[in-house]
């Protein structure tokens, strides 16, 4: 296996199946009313998950504040009910089902067990396996009927629930092997004296995800050329929760936000294979000292590069799919968050032990600049566009950031944009982000 430049595209191998509880309408209910105020609704659809945007999303929004566990909203020229209990999208003139899901203000995930994504008529029996419809919950809060490990901290349960979904390798396997020496090549330099220990790799099942990613490599290769269609390794790096979150169900948000002014735009940080050590210093330890990154396959195409400190969170133009740090030498791959779950494939999960780099994380330069924010990054506006972005279609997205780069110039004022996002996409949007702003 060759890590050090373009990969070819993996075989795909079939998903796992996953039973529900006992009563998945009630556990349907008691997740339902722990949640918080959704910020994304998304459905499987096309081997891929993909948000419900534009006035269909508000209208979810506010029928689940009413407490509603039904609701009815349309978009892209169809009718459609909502049931939130089962998780499910039902056409108003078919009654196709497609699985459907959302992301709380706390960036906790309520997605139904995996399926296969395959789409049923109403009243249709349930696969013959025993898959159910009920819900997993991958977030830093476990569900109550979690198995996890005694003495584990509220993170690592969350870590260790999400590795149904990837296999456990033995150190005599070959993977492990070349994960193992990939991973400790890159890390060890950094490590110190303390050393760094690899406490477990897991290969992570693929399914309808790796579909999705093969399909955007054979665009990409369409539209850019044969080499806008190769994938390259890189290692994605977060708290554990996140890292869950993206293994079991796709990404819910970008690591951007532990950057803070250092990331390169609003997406998800990636770092070349060789340095797996820049991805781990956005993995926070838990209370046992254990840390995870993920060794993912990652769908670049024409990247563009974006400086450091940049409020950009989408391509610059039509000419563009990603973005980079550096052209010559990237020292980070981003990835849009309108593309994170079809152009980034988890591969291996890698949970390690490093106590120097812990160390560092506390005393670095890296960290102190986290901790000491610029003034322009105290400026609520960029983080305030990158959550709105969320709600926004992409088609509008374009004029949304050229308003902003006109304000920032000061070619507006801010009275008049603040003014042009109360029509652009409604108070009760603005109200939503702003209150999770503030939870920050």
């Amino acid at each position: 296996m060759n890590f050090s430049g373009d990969v070819k595209q993996a075989i795909p191998r079939p998903a796992v199946a996953f039973s529900g509880g006992p009563s998945p309408l009630l556990q349907g209910w008691r997740e339902f009313r722990r949640s918080g105020a959704p910020v994304r609704f998304l459905c499987f659809e096309g081997g891929a998950w993909a948000d419900v945007e534009g006035e269909a999303a508000v209208a979810l929004r506010r029928a689940f504040l009413d407490g509603r566990v039904v609701a009815e909203a349309a978009y892209a020229g169809r009718a459609f009910l909502f049931d939130f209990l089962r998780l499910v999208r039902i056409d108003a003139v078919t009654a196709e089902e497609v699985p459907m899901g959302w992301i709380d203000d706390r960036g906790a995930c309520f997605f139904p067990v995996p399926d296969g994504g395959r789409k049923r008529k109403r009243g249709q029996q349930e696969l013959e396996d025993g898959a159910s419809s009920g819900v997993e919950e991958r977030s830093d809060e476990s569900s109550s009927d979690d198995t996890v490990e005694s003495g584990s901290g509220r993170a690592n349960k969350a870590a260790r629930g999400a590795w149904g979904k990837a296999a456990r390798l033995e150190e005599t396997d070959k993977f492990y092997q070349v994960v193992r020496k990939l991973f400790l090549s890159g890390i060890a330099p950094r490590a110190g004296g303390g050393g760094v220990a690899i406490t477990a790799v897991h290969k992570v099942a693929q399914g309808p995800r790796s579909r999705a990613f093969q399909l955007q490599g054979q665009l990409l290769a369409a539209a850019r050329g044969a080499g806008g269609g190769n994938a390259k390794f890189a290692w994605y790096g977060a708290p554990s929760a996140d890292v869950a979150a993206a293994v079991e169900h796709g990404f819910g948000r970008t690591n951007s936000r532990v950057l803070g002014h250092r990331a390169h735009g609003d997406g998800v940080h990636l770092s070349p294979p060789q340095s797996p050590c820049t991805s781990a210093m956005l993995a926070k330890a838990d209370e046992n000292g254990e840390a995870h990154i993920v060794l993912c396959r990652v769908l670049m195409g024409r990247p563009e590069t974006v400086a450091v400190g940049s409020s950009q969170f989408h391509p610059s133009s039509d000419d563009y799919d990603s973005a980079v740090d550096n052209m010559q030498n990237p020292r980070w791959y981003v990835v849009w968050s309108t593309d994170m779950n079809t152009r980034i494939l988890p591969e291996y999960v890698v949970s390690f032990k490093c106590p120097s780099l812990q160390q560092t994380q506390g005393s670095s330069e890296a960290t102190s600049e986290l901790r000491k924010p610029s003034p322009a990054a105290r400026d609520m506006f960029p983080t305030l566009l990158a959550e709105i972005q969320r709600f926004v279609p992409t088609s509008k997205l374009q004029t949304l950031q050229g308003t902003y780069n006109r304000f920032k110039k000061g070619h507006i004022k801010k009275d008049q944009f603040i003014r042009f996002l109360r029509a652009f996409i409604g108070d009760r949007v603005l109200t939503t982000v702003a209150k999770k702003l503030r939870g920050y």
